[in-house]
């Protein structure tokens, strides 16, 4: 797919004055921040960006080379942008390693002496020695006593229902229509389902069932997916699990069939997956594009956020949509940046047990301090999806844009400016979303997903934006599934919003912040 075909489509983007005003930014404000083609990213400088991301062949998770070389990347672009007063918060952890798809040597299954496709493995999930452990498979049934797990393969499907899946069409203030993909002009005469929320359902099944088959001294798990082979090829695992002792591998739903058969008369099979723990350096990057009072008490502070791993070339390469905004903002001098702007790229979200297992490592626990002078946030993560639906064992494009949330905090001037940034850009696919109260059509807008959920517990203007995921949970979505053109839209977008953080009177914008377990359930949802 060659998404520079969508080059002559992008509207030339400006800093969205409607918006700009009904927020009560000044006319000489908006003067100095007018619109200047060649500050923003384009779509061929966004996939330059993402060549590197995809560079080292392999997923950007923490502590790996292909992390340091993206995260090196960033570093040296943002330097290079006139940030300063670079940090680096480091520890180490203990890193678990085996072969990265397409390389499936290190994780096999044998059935019946014949080699089972196995799709990818399970994060963090021990180890068997060199010949596999063998053992008689059996179905995982809930309520079943954990005795009958004990020394056997456990095969486990998630169920999926309707209602499961409705609880997922979450509502919102407005959304924007798609475009065609690659062509924006030609929509699909035929509008399949996207993957996008039939895979979340599936996938944040599996770490649950991992402790109870622990706990039974089960010798392996095989989760099988409802996806062909080009879906299920490459699938991480999440919520991300601890290091654990429970040597796990996905099956697609072809290779699962045959095994469920297996299971149904007690086959034995044998399950192999070679891995190591190794020591290894995580590190959170801040850095900050000085604003006029930089360096001063009157200094304020919009926070710019995201991760910096993920398995795919989507999830997460929110960092490169911060590099855009910074790269715009470094055009203008620092006397006329109203606020700093902060970066900081968190590296813990694929890490073993994710945020909650490093939480004390984290920068702003261990100077609370720094978040006095933070005044607004932007989170941006998941940009440039392309939907995609299964015919038959293929993924294949839908021919159309995959919708995005686009979040504001519980403000209705700040959904409001949402909304005018989205038509004026105009983005194409975007779910204009407030997860504090009901949305269009009186249902819930859902939870706000990843680090920009923060801002509710602070009660601080804050804007996210995040794709949804379909095709992107797997290290096989690689720069051929990148829509470049589409995020360099999205950057655009938020390039205005941020420049609405940055001139507005924000202390005016604040929302009541959410505490308790309600904060915890819409910043970090349980699965």
């Amino acid at each position: 797919m060659n998404e520079m075909t969508r080059r002559d489509f992008v509207t030339k983007v400006g800093l969205g004055l409607t918006a700009l005003s009904s927020i009560g930014v000044t006319d000489t404000a908006k003067a100095s921040l007018q619109a200047r083609e060649h500050w923003h990213v384009s779509a061929e400088e966004a996939l330059a960006w993402h060549r590197v991301k995809d560079s080292h062949g392999g997923p950007t998770l923490t502590g790996s080379e292909s992390w340091k070389n993206f995260v090196g990347f960033l570093e040296g672009q943002l330097a290079s942008y006139g940030c300063v007063d670079f940090i680096r918060n480091r520890w180490n952890f203990d890193r678990w390693v085996t072969s990265e798809w397409p390389d499936s040597s290190h994780w096999t299954l044998t059935l019946n002496g014949q080699s089972v496709p196995v799709a990818s493995y399970g994060a963090n999930s021990g180890s068997t020695a060199n010949e596999g452990v063998t053992a008689e498979l059996v179905i995982y049934e809930p309520g079943k006593p954990l005795s009958a797990y004990t020394d056997k393969i456990v095969v486990f499907q998630p169920v999926v229902t309707p209602e499961q899946l409705k609880a997922l069409d979450w509502d919102y203030e407005y959304a924007s229509p798609a475009v065609g993909y690659p062509d924006p002009q030609r929509l699909p005469t035929q509008l399949h389902q996207s993957q996008a929320m039939p895979m979340f359902a599936q996938i944040t099944q599996f770490p649950r069932v991992v402790p109870q088959l622990i706990e039974a001294k089960a010798c392996g798990c095989l989760f099988v997916v409802d996806a062909g082979a080009e879906q299920a090829a490459g699938l991480y695992t999440f919520p991300v699990p601890p290091l654990h002792t429970l040597p796990s591998l996905y099956l697609d739903r072809k290779a699962g069939a045959a095994v469920i058969v297996a299971a149904a008369t007690g086959e034995r099979a044998t399950l192999r997956l070679i891995s190591r723990v190794e020591t290894a350096e995580a590190w959170q990057s801040i850095a900050f594009l000085p604003g006029r009072h930089y360096g001063t008490p009157a200094d304020e502070v919009i926070q710019l956020t995201t991760h910096t791993d993920g398995p795919s070339i989507s999830q997460d390469n929110g960092a490169l949509g911060i590099l855009g905004v910074v790269k715009y903002f470094s055009h203008l001098p620092q006397g006329q940046r109203e606020r700093s702007l902060m970066v900081f790229l968190d590296c813990r979200h694929y890490m073993p047990g994710d945020e909650q297992a490093f939480a004390n490592q984290d920068w702003f626990a261990l100077h609370p301090e720094a978040r006095k002078n933070v005044v607004g946030l932007i989170h941006m993560e998941h940009l440039g999806q392309i939907g995609f639906y299964e015919d038959g064992y293929r993924l294949v494009p839908i021919g159309q844009t995959e919708p995005f949330s686009l979040w504001a905090t519980d403000h209705q001037t700040m959904i409001d400016t949402a909304i005018r940034v989205v038509k004026e850009t105009p983005l194409p696919g975007a779910c204009v979303r407030d997860v504090d109260r009901p949305g269009v059509h009186g249902r819930s807008q859902g939870p706000w997903f990843g680090l920009g959920g923060v801002a509710r517990q602070l009660g601080i203007p804050a804007f996210g934006i995040m794709g949804l995921l379909g095709a992107y949970w797997s290290s096989a979505s690689r720069l051929n599934r990148l829509d470049a053109v589409l995020f360099a839209q999205q950057v655009a977008a938020f390039v205005r919003l941020t420049a609405a953080l940055m001139q507005a009177d924000l202390g005016t914008l604040r929302s009541k912040p959410v505490e308790g377990k309600e904060a915890l359930k819409l910043v970090r949802p349980e699965h």
